[in-house]
């Protein structure tokens, strides 16, 4: 029998306390309500806090991580101004015919305001999802830094990013019907692939190159939710691919870079991931293409080439089948975890390509052409 001390000590465990906080946060983060994402984004804050607080080094990590809670603040400030704006709540065309239709009543600049706290609105949405993106100015490079809890501080940071992604796409509605603040995020977006690409192409192991692959990820699924071309299902499901493509090799190395055990399930997972970056490139170039955004195409288009160039390439290029290090050989299974996964990256982003065909997503074949034409040249 436990003793009430020994019970109270392994609730009371950082490691497990902060994975209820941060397993609840990402839950209430996949819900369309602001209210929710607000306290979902402050309880990945606590939890970075909780294992912070633990550390041996703890106010290093606390003081490093403290960050973590101004995108819940930016969700906060979201909310309320949704809550104090009711007429926000039936979407943002409902709003300006609403605010049309009451300075209309009443003679007031009822639709400045309504467009004013529609615009702050949006802002702060971006906010959030931006700064877990690491696509602000001046933002950390989190990725390059170790988590706050021991056990988990190698893998820890990738959840941010994948945070920042769920944000912006549960509430695109809020902000993509804002011009301003969706080409302004665009532009950060495309920024920020640049950089997270040059940052695992710089990196000497694969593990630090994986870390910010999976930033360039989560920053190109965020630009195809800016264009707006396909449907939401298939947008996440493209993001599940590339991502979950990433994160699993990143587990898998700190498991004995299981995924690499052997040239066969090294050659698959390499047709996998670079699959999963060519199925999310193609919309998301002609989302971002010269005849969707004009002129800021001309911009953007160049640098998202070249990161979805780069990534696929790195995808491929640096994955190399790990050394055996083991004298005795054991008999492996013929199907193991890394297969299956393997398979489902890799049928994954096709099927998402053939739900955004269902949803109507028919791009002319010469915009198909120049999309792809990145990834298959790193292929």
């Amino acid at each position: 029998m436990r003793s009430a001390d020994q019970i109270a000590s392994a609730i009371a465990d950082p490691r497990r306390v902060g994975i209820v906080l941060c397993t609840l946060g990402m839950s209430l983060l996949a819900m369309p309500s602001l209210l929710a994402a607000a306290v979902g984004l402050e309880l990945v804050g606590a939890a970075f806090w909780w294992w912070a607080r633990a550390a041996s080094d703890a106010a290093e990590q606390v003081a490093r991580w403290t960050w973590v809670r101004r995108p819940a603040t930016a969700m906060w400030l979201a909310f309320a101004i949704h809550a104090a704006f009711p007429v926000l709540a039936h979407g943002h065309g409902a709003a300006l015919a609403a605010g049309g239709a009451l300075r209309a009543i009443r003679g007031g600049p009822a639709l400045e305001w309504v467009g004013l706290f529609r615009f702050i609105e949006a802002g702060a949405v971006v906010w959030a999802g931006l700064e877990l993106l690491a696509a602000l100015p001046l933002a950390r490079s989190f990725s390059d830094l170790p988590g706050p809890f021991l056990g988990m501080r190698t893998w820890l940071p990738a959840l941010l990013p994948a945070a920042g992604f769920i944000v912006l796409w549960r509430h695109a509605p809020h902000w993509i019907e804002v011009s301003e603040v969706r080409i302004t995020a665009i532009v950060l977006l495309m920024v920020t692939a640049v950089l997270s690409v040059l940052r695992a192409y710089a990196r000497r192991s694969w593990t630090a190159s994986l870390r910010w692959l999976v930033v360039t990820d989560c920053t190109l699924a965020a630009l195809l939710v800016a264009g707006g071309i396909v449907t939401p299902t298939a947008s996440l499901l493209l993001w599940l691919a590339t991502f979950g493509a990433h994160a699993f090799l990143l587990a898998g190395e700190l498991r004995g870079s299981a995924p690499r055990r052997g040239s066969q399930l090294t050659r698959l997972w390499r047709a996998a991931s670079w699959t999963a970056v060519a199925s999310l490139a193609w919309p998301t170039a002609i989302a971002n293409g010269i005849s969707h955004l004009g002129r800021t195409g001309a911009i953007v288009l160049p640098g998202l080439a070249f990161a979805t160039a780069l990534a696929a390439w790195l995808t491929v290029a640096r994955m190399k089948s790990a050394e055996e290090r083991r004298k005795v050989m054991r008999p492996d299974p013929a199907l193991t975890v890394s297969h299956i996964a393997a398979l489902a990256v890799l049928i994954l982003g096709p099927l998402a390509l053939v739900i955004a065909w269902w949803g109507g997503f028919e791009p002319p074949w010469s915009e198909s052409v120049a999309a792809y034409s990145g990834p298959w040249v790193a292929g």
